[in-house]
This record gives C-alpha cells, structure tokens and sequence, in this order.
C-alpha cells in the first residue's frame, strides 16, 4: 500500500500544525491563568500591606493621643500598661521622689529608730523624669508596630515578586521548546502512521 508522498507531507503538516496549535493554546491557557492567579494574589497582597499601613497609623495617632493625655505622674502610673508589657503593673506610692526635702530628712534625723511607715522596695525617679520616660517608651511602642508591618510588608512584597517571576514563566522559550517538542511527536505519529 502505497501513498502519494504529497499526501504523505500535507498530513505530517497537518499533523504538526495541529500539534503546534494544541501547545501553543495549552501554553497561553497555563499562562493566562497564572496571571490571573498572579492578579490575584497581588491584589490581595495589596489590600494585606494597605491595612497594616493604616493599622500601623492608627497605632501611631492612639499613642501621640496617649502621650498628650498623660501629663501627671498618676497619669503616666495609670497609662504606661499601654505602651509596654510589665511583669506587675506600677504603682504610684505615697513616695514623692527622693528629692523632696521632707523625705530625706526624715531618714536622716534619727539611724536608731524605725521609720514610722515601711518604705516600698523597687526603683524610684524624680516625679519629673516620669514625662519623657513615659514619651520614649510610648515612641518605642510606634517603632516596634511600624518596625513589624514594614517587616510583613517586606515578607508578602518578596512573595507577591515571586508569584509575578512564576506567572511571567511562561516565556518565548519555554513555548518554543514546547512547540519543538510537540512537532516531533507529531513528525513521529506521522511516520509511524505511514509505514
């Protein structure tokens, strides 16, 4: 049996473009849907960084508020649980500070005898080291929520890089091998089918 070689050429042709034509679609298809898949996740990465910028903004407004309301020691007492975590919440003691001239007379005048009052232990400032204390903490505070949404948008920003490398993947040569290869399978089903 044997067939016109001008058949034989026009259907390995055919046979090729067909197998040219199925790739190049199956490459634009996983193309198309990875960049969708990237459009995604970008803007979902996107809509992710946004609101840990406002968080982070609103933690900044909320302290900067804090920071103008307390003013007085019973204030900065009350409020400093709010910009750090203390193992025992302080306490404001009857204990003015160790510059009051009262106090450290009265430790002064008499070494034999016992104070009239037990004196609390801990660390004790001038009442006006209280503010700016307060302050620096409240601003540490700021740094350390804007430190981690810069750090997450960091994290989501490389990813969402990633899935933009892998959308784009789909290259000229990745098809151009892909199409090579299709056209020798179908030149092989080709010949095998004229034998």
């Amino acid at each position: 049996m044997t067939t016109n070689p001008t058949v034989y050429w026009k259907e390995l042709a055919l046979i090729a473009a067909l197998t040219v034509a199925a790739v190049l679609g199956y490459s634009w298809l996983k193309a198309h849907d990875a960049w969708l898949r990237f459009q995604v996740e970008s803007q979902s990465k996107d809509q992710q960084i946004a609101l840990r910028d406002r968080q982070a903004a609103a933690d900044r407004q909320t302290i900067e508020q804090l920071k103008k309301q307390a003013q007085t020691p019973q204030q900065i007492v009350r409020e400093l649980p709010q910009v750090i975590s203390l193992p025992q919440p302080p306490q404001e003691s009857g204990v003015r500070s160790l510059g009051s001239g009262k106090l450290a007379d009265s430790r002064l005048q008499t070494t034999d005898s016992l104070p009239e009052k037990p004196q609390p232990e801990g660390i004790f400032f001038p009442a006006a080291d209280a503010k700016p204390l307060f302050d620096r903490l409240a601003d540490c505070k700021v740094t350390e929520s804007q430190l981690s949404a810069c750090q997450q948008n960091f994290t989501d920003m490389k990813k969402e890089r990633d899935l933009a490398a892998k959308a784009r993947s789909g290259s000229f040569w990745q098809r151009a091998k892909q199409i090579a290869i299709g056209i020798a399978i179908g030149g092989a089903i080709g010949y095998a089918a004229h034998r």
